[in-house]
């Protein structure tokens, strides 16, 4: 490798690392990419792959580095294997270019996002680095994600990079015309982004009072056995401290409860006690186990639970999406052997159900007031039906998997975690601001309860209405609205990924059509 190409990979692997959270720089996610096209520009699909697997593998270390403060093997594995992506990507850029500069440019954006679609998949799935992750910062320019999703903002960067790169590659009239295009997307999606906000927020919404709980517990302390009982009274003293400001749902963060709570029966019994006094509903975290007789073999899970008041019961939910390496081996189910491969990890099972946990609560109208949702109260209070659903941890970076428990009839989410392991890094900071994206794709309030932090309410616009720091002790409560319609993106799904894959494959098929008849032709003179 030369100096020169050190250097391009360097820059732009910062570049695109410097565009992520917790760095407001989102704008130099296309410059990033304009400046990748730029060092693609004359290398063989081969050359193209190489240098494209350095620059994700240099990129996914300057911003994942944090994955190895848990699981050192974990994080080569994940950064290791994230790097694929982009070398596939410059690699089928270097095929196409040698059909011509156009056919790879107008097909750039369109791989770049069916791969970026595709991530989302098997067991391997990793879906952190997403370019839409970027722009979490700038609200009015994501508004757009209700009717395209993520992947639509990550196809307006790679369009934006293109712009960008053909003002440094054209003449002096094609510069002027991109740059102009540039001017016009970007005027666009703010004056339109500006404009749904603005409306949502001069509605009028019944709103939820939601309370949540972070108890800011070491992560490797709180599984000790002798402070189990510490741990868990924190909670309880909390939650007891948060009925008097009059709540209807309290929220604790994931495994909150470092024990399995379905087996102890004095924990279930205090917690049953609380609620019929207090008269609220709780949702929390906590392992779970099921006895599989025909395997005689116990499987874990990362659960919730949810308790209602009067109800000497509670409902469960399992993760659907696990934490390659970290939470479970990839593809054990397939080769139960590898149950037994130890990475630092642990050795979950993942759920099936997108459950919905449904009940009805007396709340009042209300509006939004500049800073927060105040109810109205001249406003009579009714009854509401709230679907609650709990999203867990990693679950949230998977747009798709998140609209499922909307489309499912949850019109509350909340996600629960423990970013605690990362310590005072960049992971938890990207892990809350990629919540916001969840909220707007699905014009649905969240809850985000963490165990160290960052926790916080999320209204339908994205904005976070309140949070708890990082590292801190505290409990939050807000007024939260709660939104009865489904967007065209709930609806639809990941429409624009299943196109840009299509597309991608008419790209493939032209590009093999034309190698075949250059074949046959070669064939031909001979």
């Amino acid at each position: 490798m030369t100096k020169t190409e050190l250097q391009y990979i360097f820059a732009i692997s910062l570049l695109f690392s410097l565009s992520f959270p917790p760095f407001p720089f989102g704008f130099l996610t296309p410059v990033a990419l304009a400046l990748l096209l730029h060092f693609l520009d004359d290398k063989s699909p081969k050359q193209c792959f190489r240098l494209g697997y350095w620059v994700g593998l240099i990129w996914g270390g300057f911003t994942l580095f944090w994955i190895a403060a848990s699981t050192l093997p974990g994080a080569i594995l994940v950064i290791s294997i994230n790097a694929l992506h982009y070398a596939l990507v410059a690699w089928l850029y270097g095929h196409f270019r040698r059909g011509g500069k156009m056919l790879a440019l107008f097909s750039f954006p369109f791989v770049w996002v069916a791969i970026e679609y595709l991530r989302a998949f098997s067991d391997l799935r990793f879906n952190w680095l997403v370019l839409a992750h970027t722009q979490t910062y700038y609200l009015p320019l994501i508004q757009i994600a209700e009717y395209t999703g993520y992947l639509g903002i990550s196809f307006i960067l790679v369009i934006l990079g293109i712009l960008l790169y053909n003002i440094f590659s054209l003449g002096k009239f094609w510069k002027w015309l991109n740059a102009v295009a540039i001017l016009i997307i970007v005027l666009a999606l703010f004056i339109f982004g500006q404009n749904r906000i603005n409306r949502i927020e001069a509605q009028q919404f019944s709103l939820l009072k939601a309370g949540l709980i972070q108890p800011n517990v070491d992560p490797y302390e709180k599984w000790e056995p002798s402070f189990q009982k510490e741990a868990f009274g924190m909670l309880m003293k909390s939650s007891r401290n948060m009925v008097k400001q009059k709540p209807d749902l309290i929220v604790w963060p994931e495994t909150a409860v470092p024990f399995y709570l379905r087996a102890r029966f004095t924990a279930l019994q205090e917690i049953y006690r609380f609620l019929d006094s207090s008269r609220v509903y709780l949702l929390t975290g906590s392992p779970d186990y099921e006895y599989f007789e025909a395997e005689d073999d116990y499987h874990t899970y990362n659960a919730a639970f949810f308790f209602r008041p009067f109800e000497h019961s509670f409902e469960s939910h399992y993760k659907i999406t696990l934490v390659p390496g970290s939470e479970t081996m990839p593809f054990k189910r397939q080769f139960p052997f590898l149950r037994k491969v130890n990475v630092g990890g642990g050795d979950f099972f993942p759920g099936t159900k997108y459950t919905v946990f449904k009940f009805k609560v007396e709340v009042k109208p209300g509006k939004f007031d500049g800073e927060k949702y105040v109810e109205i109260l001249t406003a009579e209070p009714h009854k509401t039906n709230i679907g609650l659903s709990a999203i867990i941890c990693y679950e949230s970076v998977f747009p798709d998997l998140v609209r499922r428990f909307i489309s499912g009839g949850a019109n509350l989410l909340t996600i629960i975690t423990n970013d605690g392991w990362f310590g005072e890094t960049s992971g938890p900071y990207q892990h809350a601001q990629y919540a916001v994206l969840r909220a707007v794709e699905n014009r649905v309030s969240i809850i985000r309860c963490a165990n160290t932090g960052i926790s916080g309410f999320i209204s339908p616009t994205g904005k976070y209405l309140t949070r708890a720091g990082l590292n801190t002790r505290q409990n939050k409560i807000a007024e939260i609205p709660i939104v009865q319609r489904k967007t065209f993106y709930t609806r639809k799904g990941e429409w624009l990924g299943n196109f840009t894959l299509l597309m991608s494959l008419l790209f493939i098929f032209i590009k093999l059509f034309g190698y075949f008849v250059q074949m046959k032709s070669a064939g031909k003179k001979k």
